[in-house]
């Protein structure tokens, strides 16, 4: 015995063993005989539908994106990664060594201001003393310049050190330039210290002369005075002299102590660097990850917004003004057609069959509430699965128990035929529409035409296609015919050509119920869709809702069933 599968609404029963079902729905049929009336609230709804909060609908509309547009992301990523690694892997690996210098305080310098480490940064930057370290590696045509521009000097905050730091291809370069520079400081500082000393004690020495010479002048004046008092007063000139002359050897033997303090020492002499300091290829990876995530999202936002390919089930219900019925999952394709067209019956057990019975119920809800029995299936385009969607539609409805009829209309490109099996030389649509007679008699049945596939699932095929087919299907006799064909079955699905390309299906909807929208998630573009709402509006048709084809989001989950 087949599982069943219980659902809201008219209940449906459906077997997977590929008989039809002996039960009927009986709650169904009393809608469609109007002895169940439906209260007007959900007269007034068309499908039931999930409200969601607009935060949830952005994540998941987010989350579309991703696995739409996902082979964007990861290509524009490992291109970004693969650029940033190639160019990481091509640099020339350089190495960075570093050596340390104390500055210290100088004789005659107020310690607690120390020394001004701003000056000392920029002396040590200096061409002067890229000169004596050019001298040093005996390259007396360098330009000091080019020496420099890979010096770094840096000062730790709040200390009195300077870090020579350098780089080069050769760590052992690095390492020797970083400790020549150092040195070349301290010898700097030394040299300008020593030349200060020397501009100051002659200075003094000239000072000193001056004064012995006045100091002398003063004794001999003050020896030849004899009066007391002046001699006394030129005594004490001679004495503060004298004094004078003190203070400054006193300052000519600081001086001697300055020159042989030094101006630094070495805190840390500059060693080989084993690793190179940049390319950092791990760095650098990860940077080109992060880009490539960035621009790879980017890119597929821009290929989102310019894609004018419907998005899924919530797109296809914003642009078609209608609410989506079913969401009909990708099935094998064979020549840009369904590989089992009548999925339904070929793989009862698939989940394309399971959405199938899905878009039944609430079809059936639809219908009911819109009293509308005569259902006008077409698309915006051709190619969009229409002709599959009627008669998998058919026979799921047939197998709940309903009398379905199905309605070859497309008389330019008649495919409903070919599914069941019908002879292309059978009387059909177009032949009734020719044959008034017939029209008049009404006895569609004993002429022969309708195809029993089942029981209660007929299809009348298109017939002979000769002559224009607008014209035929706009006759005052269609709207006549097709109700004859609503007096017999409880459902007939009028597959109509699609309505962009050719006028067919908007001369078949005046004399229809209703009208049931197909696209296909893989072809139909957002520009068609609306053009075909549209459309529809412009004629004030009643429309039931929308069914998606190779709709990747929104088809039921998998529920294994017992045989």
């Amino acid at each position: 015995m087949g599982a069943i599968y219980w659902l809201t609404g008219p209940v449906t029963a459906a077997t997977h063993d590929g008989a039809w079902p002996a039960a009927s729905v009986e709650t169904a049929r009393q809608i469609m005989s109007g002895g169940l009336v439906l209260p007007e609230e959900q007269r007034r709804l068309d499908v039931p539908r999930t409200v969601n909060g607009s935060s949830g609908l952005d994540l998941r509309r987010f989350g579309s994106l991703l696995r739409a547009r996902k082979w964007t992301i990861v290509l524009v990523t490992a291109a970004v990664l693969g650029t940033a690694l190639l160019f990481s892997f091509r640099q020339t690996p350089i190495y960075v060594s570093q050596a340390s210098v104390l500055v210290l305080v100088q004789p005659g310098q107020n310690a607690p201001d120390g020394p001004n480490m701003a000056t000392e940064k920029r002396i040590a930057s200096s061409a002067a003393v890229a000169k004596l370290v050019l001298a040093r590696l005996q390259l007396p045509r360098e330009r000091p310049q080019a020496l420099l521009a890979d010096l770094s000097v840096e000062v730790p905050v709040d200390t009195e050190i300077l870090n020579f730091s350098y780089s080069a291809p050769v760590p052992e370069v690095a390492q020797q330039r970083a400790q020549l520079f150092a040195k070349g400081y301290l010898d700097y500082r030394q040299q300008r210290l020593g030349d200060d000393v020397l501009a100051t004690q002659r200075s003094l020495q000239d000072q000193i002369s001056s004064l012995n010479k006045r100091h002398e002048a003063l004794q001999k004046k003050a020896s030849a005075e004899t009066n007391e008092v002046t001699r006394r007063v030129l005594e004490g000139q001679a004495n503060l002299l004298f004094s004078q002359i003190n203070n400054l050897y006193v300052k000519q033997a600081e001086l001697v102590r300055a020159q042989e303090a030094p101006p630094g020492k070495m805190l840390a002499d500059a060693e080989v660097s084993r690793a190179p300091a940049r390319p950092n290829h791990l760095v650098n990876g990860l940077l080109g990850l992060v880009l490539g995530l960035v621009l790879g999202l980017a890119a597929a936002i821009l290929r989102e917004h310019a894609d004018d390919h419907l998005r899924g089930s919530d797109d296809l219900e914003t642009q078609v003004g209608m609410p989506v019925l079913g969401a009909i999952p990708p099935i094998a394709t064979r020549n840009g057609r369904p590989r089992a067209e009548l999925v339904t019956i070929e793989q009862p057990d698939s989940a394309a069959a399971e959405a199938f019975r899905h878009l039944r119920v609430n079809f059936a809800v639809a219908a009911a509430s819109r009293g509308a029995k005569t259902v006008l299936v077409t698309s915006a385009s051709e190619g969009e699965g229409k002709t599959f969607t009627t008669a998998n539609l058919g026979i799921v409805l047939a197998r709940s128990g309903s009398t379905v009829i199905l309605v070859s209309a497309d008389m330019r490109r008649p495919h409903l035929e070919q599914l069941f099996g019908i002879p292309p030389a059978r009387r059909g649509l177009a032949d009734f529409l020719r044959d008034r007679a017939v029209l008049r008699d009404m006895h569609i049945d004993e002429a022969g035409a309708m195809w029993s596939v089942t029981h209660n699932l007929m299809v009348l095929p298109v017939g002979s296609t000769d002559g224009d087919p607008t014209d035929l299907l706009g006759s005052s006799d269609v709207t006549e015919f097709i109700h004859s064909l609503r007096q017999v079955g409880d459902y007939v699905l009028i597959d109509a050509a699609p309505l962009l390309p050719v006028a067919d299906a908007a001369a078949l909807v005046p004399a229809c119920d209703a009208v049931l929208m197909v696209a296909n998630a893989r072809s139909a573009t957002r520009a068609d869709v609306l053009e075909a709402r549209q459309q529809l509006e412009r004629m004030h048709a009643t429309t039931l809702g929308a069914v998606l084809n190779s709709a990747r989001d929104g088809a039921p989950r998998r529920y294994p069933h017992r045989g």
